[in-house]
């Protein structure tokens, strides 16, 4: 039977578009790229950085399926995804297959419904070969980057091994986030001040004080003063404020809320976007736009009316869908403009807005439910009206001039917030506001150290945020680049041990005044983004080289370039160029640069080995190598603040053993290392996964990684490992009650080694199924 073949990146989207568009359609993927650019010697430098593209091997059998799958098919229609990425990918199908690439169709849509999927075969239009020029730009860039500077960080820092040392145009400035805020930390020790709380009023209301007093003779001062002090009471106006929804979601504004609320990495959060998508429950996930459809709006705002009522609608709705461009000046659109115009994406949201919920499957669990709930929500509420509030902010008089204030607001109308709940009564506001003004006596005031100006450590949702305000990636890098710098052993996503401080804290009731002398920790911070010792030492080596090629500013101009050439208005390869040029300018003068080394005394150096940081010692001719413990602080061993005992690891200390239970009668042995926690049972290393404190995890965390010895993980629900008769796949989903175990039959080079990315989509391929 003819058909019309539909070609798209990822399998899992092809049975929901067979089914919406007919049985005079038929739809293969091509499992993402098809073709790759491997290396400096496939781009021709001197003919204008023309490159030349390889086919991806473990691609082989589906390059056979799709040649077979077009050449059978009446017509042929391109449906990657709507970005540069997706754009390059049709154009690669195209020049493998010999099509058309001026006229063969490319469909574009946003969401897999049968509405939207019918509106794009519809109105077909053509492959955009300003997007393909920009993708190959930022392609031959990072190979430029990455192929020149990780040599030398290889000659420099660290001989090439398995899991060699790299340089990234993008991978670098979000390292360098990381690193200056290291050093701001580094530089803020904090300041001692207290907080002060008055309790008063029969409620007993704790109002704070707006003044923060430094060192305790001064604070047992005001206490002293406060004994015979008159505080008198006043509730002020009652102010009208409201609270505007929250915008639309970019997919940096996703990954964040999706961080702050449900604890989801940037990387996980993109994942269960992605299978959200494909499932046809969400639009699509990688976008910097904060609108609407029109349609859209005018469903959501119909579905706001028959649930909440007519005054629960943003009042200017309409305006969600309004593009920054339609607010200017309108121009006469040329035939290019028309072509960016379709790679406008919305923001995220739910293809229908009255599902309010979805069900856990086969290819959906518990965290894509969450996520999407997250995402339904926070849509509805954009599309909402401010909710509206009384306000009131009582005061009382202190010594020395200051104030304590309490504030409180009362609900007049719930608008947006209606949505996630809230409470319909304040009895502080109404208790407040009928109270007149008066002398009230303190039942108890409290006064205790904390700190003040001390800097945190970045979150991973932070991070995306600092990202995007610095123009360093796009929003589909976002994710991978806080994975990678992880990746690398650069930085690691740890818990921090508060610093204890010495204090003394104040309580005054009656006229008796209490100092409680205690240590408390402070600075004490979970789930943050550490710079590791090899970090810095990468970090630091390329911005004293190669400052210029990673300053914040140079980084986002060259991606507003890479937006400027998609728009059709620069020249790619002047780009590669320029680039190239800065690279080989910065690098002349490394010829006479050693290699890093921390001197210790004048027989041990600290260095990054093959096996990571080490201490170096030559002495009577011999040359040895010690382990290093974890948690050095290079800048103090850099001033010398280290003796030779404090930072080499003895046998003594490297056994000290976290046994955390035994499995088949023998110890098993939980250890962090340098690439993450692994256990130790009957001489058997096995890295392990999982999201929990070094300190927090136990024996049944870690069983199932004892069934049969991990050789590698790959992702949360698929490892190889080594079994009676070979290696095998165990592949097993929360939602699975039995594993699958899969052969490694045919696989052409190394799975131990090999890119993680190439190895899932042979598997997938391979095995048929999502990973």
């Amino acid at each position: 039977m003819p058909y019309i073949a539909v070609l798209v990146e990822s399998p899992a989207k092809c049975g929901k578009i067979e089914k919406f568009l007919g049985p005079g359609y038929k739809c293969m993927a091509t499992f993402g790229h098809i073709r790759s650019l491997d290396n400096l010697n496939n781009i021709d430098i001197a003919n204008n950085f023309k490159p030349t593209f390889t086919d991806v091997s473990s691609k082989y059998n589906q390059i056979k399926k799709l040649k077979s799958f077009i050449a059978q098919s009446d017509d042929v229609m391109l449906a990657a995804d709507d970005d540069r990425e997706g754009e390059a990918i049709a154009w690669h199908v195209c020049k493998m297959f010999n099509l058309p690439v001026s006229s063969t169709k490319r469909i574009i849509f946003h969401e897999i419904t049968e509405s939207a999927l019918k509106q794009a075969v519809s109105s077909p239009t053509r492959i955009n070969m300003e997007l393909v020029r920009a993708q190959q730009a930022r392609q031959i860039l990072d190979i430029l980057v990455g192929f020149k500077l990780s040599p030398i960080l290889w000659s420099k820092i660290q001989y090439k091994t398995k899991r060699s040392l790299s340089a990234g145009r993008c991978q670098t400035p979000a390292l360098r986030l990381i690193y200056d805020n290291q050093v701001e930390i580094d530089n803020s020790p904090g300041k001692k001040v207290y907080n002060t709380t008055g309790y008063f009023t029969s409620q007993n209301l704790g109002f704070s004080l707006d003044f923060n007093h430094e060192g305790e003779e001064s604070m047992g001062d005001f206490l002293e003063e406060s004994v015979n002090f008159d505080h008198m009471f006043d509730c002020g106006k009652v102010r009208n404020t409201t609270k505007k929804p929250p915008s639309p979601f970019t997919t940096s504004a996703l990954q964040q809320a999706a961080s702050n609320e449900l604890r989801l990495s940037p990387k996980a959060t993109m994942d269960s976007c992605q299978k959200l998508y494909e499932a046809g429950y969400i639009t699509y996930m990688r976008t910097d736009s904060t609108t609407y459809s029109a349609e859209f709006i005018a469903k959501a705002g119909k579905y706001i009316i028959n649930k909440y009522g007519e005054e629960y609608k943003h009042p200017n709705i309409e305006k969600l869908s309004e593009r920054k461009e339609d607010k200017k000046s309108k121009k006469k659109k040329s035939k290019k403009d028309e072509n960016n115009a379709q790679e406008a994406h919305e923001a995220i949201r739910p293809t229908k807005i009255e599902c309010d919920s979805i069900d856990e499957g086969e290819k959906l669990g518990s965290r894509e439910v969450r996520l999407y709930n997250l995402i339904r929500q926070n849509t509805l509420e954009s599309c909402m009206a401010d909710a509206k509030y009384k306000a009131i902010t009582a005061k009382i008089t202190a010594p020395e001039d200051n104030v304590y204030k309490y504030s409180c607001e009362q609900v007049i109308f719930p608008g947006w917030k209606i949505v996630g709940g809230y409470d319909e009564e304040s009895a502080d506001y109404n208790y407040l506001k009928a109270m007149k003004k008066q002398k009230l006596e303190y039942n108890k005031i409290i006064s205790k150290v904390t700190m003040k100006e001390l800097k945190s450590h970045y979150t991973e949702a932070r991070l995306v945020q600092l990202l995007e305000q610095n123009g360093i990636g796009r929003p589909s890098t976002f994710s991978s680049l806080v994975d990678k710098i992880q990746e690398r052993g650069y930085v690691k996503k740890d818990s921090i041990k508060g610093k204890p401080i010495e204090c003394v804290d104040f309580e005054l009731e009656g006229d008796i005044i209490t100092e409680n002398a205690n240590t408390r920790d402070f600075g004490g911070e979970r789930n943050k983004l550490i710079i590791q010792p090899l970090g810095l030492i990468v970090i630091e080596f390329l911005l004293e080289h190669f400052d210029p090629l990673f300053n914040y500013e140079y980084t986002k101009n060259m991606e507003d370039t890479l937006d400027s050439i998609a728009k059709g208005d620069s020249v790619w390869h002047e780009l590669c160029r320029d680039c190239l040029t800065q690279i080989e300018t910065l690098s002349e003068p490394l010829g006479l640069v050693e290699k890093v080394t921390i001197p210790i005394d004048e027989d041990h150096v600290y260095m990054v080995a093959k096996y990571g940081p080490c201490i170096k010692c030559t002495k009577g001719g011999k040359t040895t190598f010690k382990k290093v413990k974890e948690g050095i602080n290079l800048t103090k061993l850099k001033n010398g603040e280290y003796t030779l005992a404090d930072i080499i690891q003895t046998k003594a200390a490297a056994k000290n053993d976290n046994i955390i239970g035994k499995h088949k009668d023998s110890d098993v042995v939980l250890r962090n290392g340098r690439y993450g926690m692994y256990i130790e049972w009957k001489g058997n290393k096995i890295n392990i996964t999982i999201e929990k404190d070094y300190k927090d995890v136990t024996l049944d965390d870690v069983r199932e990684y004892l069934v049969s010895p991990i050789i590698r993980e790959i992702t949360k629900d698929a490892s190889i490992r080594v079994g009676k008769y070979g290696d095998y796949i165990y592949y097993k989903t929360s939602r699975m009650k039995k594993p699958r175990f899969l052969h490694l039959k045919k696989f052409v080079g190394d799975y131990k080694t090999m890119e993680k990315k190439e190895l899932i989509e042979w598997i997938n391929e391979t095995h048929k199924i999502e990973l």
